[in-house]
């Protein structure tokens, strides 16, 4: 129901969008000024990342040719799902790597963190193993499942995510302005979705790309990114409270984000609510761009000379983000054939074509003021946006 209600306010957006054209070209003297390439840029590559695909599975015989038996597929499943995952990695790592404009990061740096927050995420299976054994396990009741929702995923997951962070932050030079919080805590948690997503792509196949990919990873960034942004209160000395209290009210606020968008959907028992965890997920996009944004306008070296480019940044989240919508769509017309393909095509655009608009439109606003900070604050505003060009 919540997919639903998010694509009907999609499709109003797009009827919003149409009307403003109408307007805008009435507004022009000259007609054929109206259709620069540049006003329909976005569109247009919308449309052929998303087309081409289309076109090939059904009106050539590329499916009949690279069809995957499933002997093919179960002796290189693993390899499959790696290949993907780090495709999704470097996807986003490359976005937040081009917001980083004031003081670029060494890549070494962003790779050592990488390294470590894999060699962590091996060894999370242990501390799951030692608090089952206490018997801390999710139940169907669900205020026991919230609970270990919270202080069971929530606070081993971002535990995990947060060592890699420390580590660089106290034997490095590395992080020495606002943004580098962010960055690093987000390239930690990217290095922990690497090796969850090979595991959940392995398990249950190439298909669930897209909630790999649009959900889990970004959430993982957003809620390592609220501890990396009560650090970067501490360093740079933003509050007048404790540093003890602001590093431990910014921790709980990540675990119980991450608590709560598993909850809704690991308890079966309120899985008719499992919407819920998009609304919040989009509430947390909002509060991931509000900390970068910050973080970048506090920067220490900041330049009014270097802007970032949201146009581009845009053209690359469309770019990125459909052509990992459509590699599950041609990875399904593979498998199984062109009909079943379309049919997880209709889908999937049900489920994620809100979502992936909502990213794109989010992640590439950026308005850098120097020294302009604003509150984190709950609003509606991720319903909806205004079409602008």
């Amino acid at each position: 129901m919540i997919h639903i209600i998010l694509n009907f306010l999609g499709f109003l957006l797009i009827i919003i969008w149409f009307k403003n054209q109408a307007t805008d070209y009435k507004s022009f003297s000259k007609k054929k000024e109206y259709f620069k390439l540049s006003r329909f840029k976005s569109i247009l590559i919308s449309i052929l990342v998303v087309a081409l695909p289309l076109i090939l599975v059904n009106y050539t015989a590329i499916e009949d040719v690279n069809h995957i038996s499933d002997i093919s597929f179960n002796k290189n499943r693993t390899i499959f799902a790696f290949m993907v995952s780090v495709f999704i990695t470097l996807v986003w790592l490359i976005y937040i790597y081009r917001l980083d404009i004031f003081n670029k990061e060494k890549k070494r740096h962003i790779f050592i963190v990488i390294f470590f927050a894999l060699i962590t995420t091996s060894f999370a299976q242990y501390p799951y193993e030692f608090i089952h054994q206490m018997g801390f396990t999710n139940t169907q009741n669900p205020i026991g499942s919230f609970i270990y929702s919270v202080f069971g995923i929530g606070l081993i997951e971002e535990t995990i995510k947060l060592i890699p962070l420390l580590l660089i932050l106290k034997f490095t030079k590395a992080i020495d302005e606002p943004y580098d919080f962010i960055l690093y805590a987000s390239v930690s948690a990217l290095g922990f979705s690497l090796v969850e997503n090979t595991m959940y792509l392995e398990r249950n196949g190439i298909e669930i790309i897209n909630a790999r990919a649009i959900y889990a990873t970004v959430a993982h960034m957003t809620f390592s990114s609220m501890i990396g942004y009560g650090l970067y209160l501490i360093r740079f000395k933003k509050t007048n409270y404790s540093s003890f209290l602001v590093f431990l009210v910014f921790f709980f606020f990540a675990i119980f984000s991450h608590g709560f968008y598993d909850f809704w959907l690991i308890n079966k028992s309120v899985a008719r609510f499992s919407g819920l965890t998009t609304l919040f997920f989009l509430f947390t996009i909002h509060i991931w761009f509000t900390l970068k944004n910050n973080t970048l306008n506090a920067s220490n070296y900041y330049d009014d000379r270097k802007k970032i480019n949201n146009d581009r940044l845009k053209i690359y989240l469309i770019v990125s983000l459909l052509s990992i919508f459509m590699l599950s769509y041609i990875y399904v017309a593979f498998k199984w054939n062109s009909q079943e393909a379309n049919l997880f095509f209709v889908k999937s655009t049900i489920v994620y074509g809100y979502i992936i608009f909502y990213l794109i439109a989010t992640l590439s606003k950026f308005n850098l003021v120097k020294g302009i900070v604003k509150p984190i604050k709950f609003n509606f505003d991720f319903l909806y946006k205004k079409f602008k060009q």
